[in-house]
């Protein structure tokens, strides 16, 4: 049974606001107040997936103002200047989320009482980039959209340069909720929908009207968008899930290349472990694609159906001469740039359509911006006098044409090694086979499980892993005396710990065995064969 409360709350948020409002109370403490009330109202899952949810289906302009709205979004620019608002109307009744914005009778000479005065939050948030269809509530719909929805007035602030999407202004009034909340963030904001002005540092543009959300309360989205269980549990074991997920993917986008395969499936759920010391998600470069400037290699579009977030940035040189690839501040104005990504996404940089040029001296700074972001997991943020790092937990994938990778240093290679003429390229998603939406499923949840897995390490097996490895180099020493080339280093230690935890992960075990570390080292030996 639906709870008028919530019908009420779903039809006329506002009145009930404003019945908040009316109930004695200090003042200073109702933004608090509205937080708690109107989670509270939707705490249940069903009642939260009653609200509208703003996206390309439904876009701002197709609603009616002052609807109960929620927008699954990133948080892109946290540096907007606050608003002052009234926090009681000249009728004495509240101030604040949109009420008084149009009240003519606050519109008069009279002198302002300064003990009303409260700040709000303003942020820009926009839809999560790169956020794969299936893992949107509104994604396997398949309806129509409402409306076209308006280009954002503000598309600057999207890193994905020409990408369809939504930028919306939020105000939030609890000072609580605006705190934690940092750039990158992923959040479902609800609230009251209008449309307000932008307003910018310079004097000689109007304000802007965009799309505003008067934030009542905010839920925090996992990186994972779709929420996960490690370890989870699977209709089939999970052997042959992973067996059968390595196999599509080696089919459907690798002409049959199951060890390239196995390794994208460990880059995929890599992520930052520790910052200190750096146990970072490792890259991974794929070699041997050969070039195209038509299609896309089939890989971006197989990785889509199992990412929650993936972001293509296909390197030409327009690409990196001409366009922005770090936050920029300009007339205090965040712009974004190709690598301001939610935490968990993936990112593939596709080297296959780099045309023979010359690369100007942005193009080398965007060039090293991926490198370094790549390498230490933190992103510059560019001000007129300063710049500042940000951590960042992004997983790469390197598709190169070429042995290698002319731009990039990568802590794994892999050259493809395609044993089908099935090609690597296809200009757009129909062609791929998909199994059936239960295996995906379970593809999915496979991936995802192991995206979050905190996995560990016994001390027996540590002290088995130590030995193995002294034993391993000194092998390798009597073997190459008098050579260098294939020592075994401690760099090929932590490398291959990564490894095992990653494919521990990826059997959602969650500990490192003997048979996983024995299991890494062989996928590791058959890697590095291909290198020779």
């Amino acid at each position: 049974m639906v709870s008028s409360l919530l019908v009420d709350a779903l039809a006329r948020p506002s009145v009930l606001l404003q019945d908040l409002a009316n109930v004695p109370d200090d003042a200073q403490d109702l933004p608090a107040r509205v937080s708690k009330y109107f989670g509270d109202i939707f705490a249940s899952d069903d009642a939260f997936n009653e609200i509208t949810q703003l996206g390309l289906e439904t876009p701002p302009e197709s609603l009616t103002p002052r609807s109960l709205v929620r927008f699954d979004a990133m948080v892109q620019d946290t540096a907007c200047s606050p608003e002052i608002y009234l926090s009681k109307r000249s009728n004495g009744e509240c101030g604040g989320w949109g009420l008084n914005e149009h009240d003519a009778t606050d519109d008069d000479q009279s002198p302002v009482d300064y003990n009303i005065l409260r700040e709000c939050n303003v942020i820009w948030a926009v839809s999560i980039p790169g956020q794969s269809p299936w893992s949107s509530s509104q994604g396997d719909l398949g309806v129509a959209p409402s409306t076209t929805p308006a280009p954002s007035p503000l598309s600057h602030k999207y890193p994905l340069p020409s990408t369809t999407h939504l930028g919306v202004q939020m105000k939030i009034y609890d000072s609580t909720l605006a705190e934690p909340i940092r750039t990158t963030d992923l959040y479902s904001f609800v609230g009251i929908l209008t449309s307000d002005p932008w307003h910018t540092s310079s004097e000689t543009v109007a304000p802007t009207l965009v799309p505003t959300i008067h934030v009542l309360f905010a839920r925090q989205i996992a990186s994972t968008i779709v929420p996960r269980a490690f370890p989870a549990s699977f209709e089939s074991p999970v052997r042959e899930v992973r067996e059968h997920l390595i196999s599509w993917v080696a089919d459907e986008a690798l002409a049959g290349d199951k060890l390239a395969a196995e390794w994208v499936l460990l880059a995929v759920m890599s992520k930052v472990q520790s910052r200190a010391p750096p146990i970072l998600p490792l890259s991974l470069n794929l070699t041997g694609f050969g070039p195209s400037t038509a299609s896309n290699p089939k890989l971006t579009h197989v990785l889509s159906q199992l990412v929650p977030m993936l972001a293509v940035l296909p390197l030409s040189l327009n690409v990196v001469n001409s366009t922005t690839f770090v936050p920029e501040s300009k007339d205090e104005d965040l712009h974004s740039g190709w690598l301001q990504l939610p935490k968990g996404s993936l990112c593939i940089v596709s080297e296959v359509s780099m045309d023979e040029g010359t690369v100007s001296q942005k193009g080398v700074y965007n060039l090293r911006t991926i490198q370094d972001t790549m390498s230490n997991q933190t992103l510059d943020y560019v001000f007129p006098f300063s710049q500042f790092s940000f951590e960042t937990d992004i997983s790469f994938l390197v598709l190169s044409a070429g042995k290698k990778s002319p731009f990039f240093r990568t802590q794994l290679q892999v050259p493809l090694r395609g044993s089908r003429d099935t090609g690597l390229y296809a200009p757009d998603a129909s062609l791929i086979r998909l199994p059936s939406p239960e295996t995906l499923s379970e593809y999915r949840n496979l991936i995802g499980g192991g995206k979050i897995a905190n996995i560990t390490l016994e001390e027996s097996t540590a002290k088995f892993i130590q030995d193995d490895f002294v034993k391993e180099r000194q092998a390798a020493s009597s073997k190459n005396a008098g050579k260098t080339g294939d020592v075994v280093t401690s760099d090929d230690l932590i490398i291959r710990m990564m490894v095992a935890k990653l494919l521990a992960a990826s059997y959602h075990r969650p500990e490192v065995t003997r048979e996983i570390w024995e299991e890494a080292k062989a996928l590791d030996e058959r890697r590095k064969a291909r290198l020779d």
